[in-house]
């Protein structure tokens, strides 16, 4: 098993900021610890740092990270202890679901000196009010983008010829269920949703690579925007639903009605549509077999292209004012006190190792 997944529950998109936060960890877990706090708060760290100390206990990983600031992780989970640590701050905001019960809430802001963050408040809030304009812009920019691509998806869909693919969606549904498989459970999800990439202020980033490591067999679904690679998903999705499997269903990370791969547990199956997939051993379903590619209209491609570009430079500008908040608060964190509340939580987690 692969020691660290890295992935995305939360993404920079065409409908706005797009929370999957609730598909973190499920209902079976045995801990769940929310962290509250401020930015330059440590939260980060303090995830990496347990994170480190688990990987030498011998467990594995997840890492979900920031999509504004990847180098940052939002949550991590302790897969064989089903513990998790998030970020409950907003933009993801999240609050106890079984407070006292399995979910405890740990409040880092009672590290912030009253005193002296007094001087930077008028920084703060003019950071904040710049932050919230940038992400405005963002938003614009990427539904300005979706709005593009609706125009190439309805173009290009006249120019396909949709019994071919339905024909390699019945024989691709043909060959992964050839063989019935009881499933093992649902381990807190049946459908599990997340991003395993992101819009970020550095551009693209992706983790798919992470998340393909010890999957036995790879379908790499080929194909021009509105060729049906998402409805070819959607398909095998049903299928594997009828049968009871357990899924991880990643949606595209821009346009996240738009289904990018599908991970099928129980078979240890994944189709994905994301380029990834060729870095591994792979059958290659082509759907621009069934397109005419000279419809394509490229000005279209073009103008979408420069708007995600333009959203992405407003992504830069909304996490130089994030990082104006940071500075302003790390003056004023006793972080010895949020180190000593880490080694609690460690204590906490290390208690269910034993």
């Amino acid at each position: 098993m692969v020691d660290i997944r890295r992935m995305f529950f939360g993404g920079n998109t065409t409908s706005g900021f797009y929370s999957l936060h609730d598909n973190i960890i499920g209902e079976d877990r045995k801990k769940l610890f929310i962290l509250k706090g401020m930015p330059g708060g440590g939260k980060s760290s303090l995830m990496k740092k347990i994170g480190e100390r688990m990987l030498k206990e011998g467990f594995t990983l997840e890492y979900h990270h920031c999509p504004s600031d990847p180098d940052s992780i939002d949550s991590v989970v302790i897969n064989e202890l089903k513990i998790g640590i998030v970020d409950g701050t907003p933009p993801h905001s999240m609050d106890p679901t079984y407070p006292g019960l399995t979910d405890k809430l740990i409040d880092l802001s009672q590290f912030i000196d009253d005193k002296k963050i007094m001087k930077y408040k008028d920084e703060i809030v003019r950071a904040k009010m710049n932050n919230k304009e940038a992400y405005q812009k963002t938003f614009a920019y990427f539904k300005s983008a979706k709005l593009i691509y609706d125009e190439i998806v309805e173009n290009n869909r006249r120019n396909v010829d949709f019994t071919g693919v339905n024909k390699e969606i019945l024989s691709l549904i043909d060959e992964i269920f050839v063989k019935e498989v009881i499933s093992e459970g649902d381990s807190g999800f049946k459908k599990r949703y997340m991003f395993s990439n992101a819009n970020s202020p550095e551009g693209f980033v992706d983790y798919m690579d992470t998340i393909l490591e010890g999957i036995s067999s790879i379908y790499y679904i080929h194909g021009d925007i509105g060729t049906g690679k998402s409805t070819l998903i959607g398909k095998i999705i049903e299928e594997a639903n009828i049968r009871g499997y357990n899924m991880e269903i990643y949606l595209n990370s821009t346009i996240p009605e738009k289904i990018e791969s599908l991970i099928i547990k129980d078979l240890n199956i994944c189709i994905t549509s994301n380029e990834k997939g060729l870095n591994f051993p792979h059958k290659k379903v082509d759907l621009n077999a069934y397109f005419n590619e000279k419809a394509r209209n490229q000005k279209d491609y073009d103008i979408y292209n420069l708007l995600i570009q333009e959203a992405t430079l407003e992504l830069s500008n909304a996490r130089e004012n994030h990082g104006r908040l940071e500075r302003c608060y790390v003056p004023t964190v006793d972080y010895i006190g949020i180190n000593k509340t880490r080694d609690r939580i460690l204590e906490e987690i290390l208690s269910y190792a034993k």
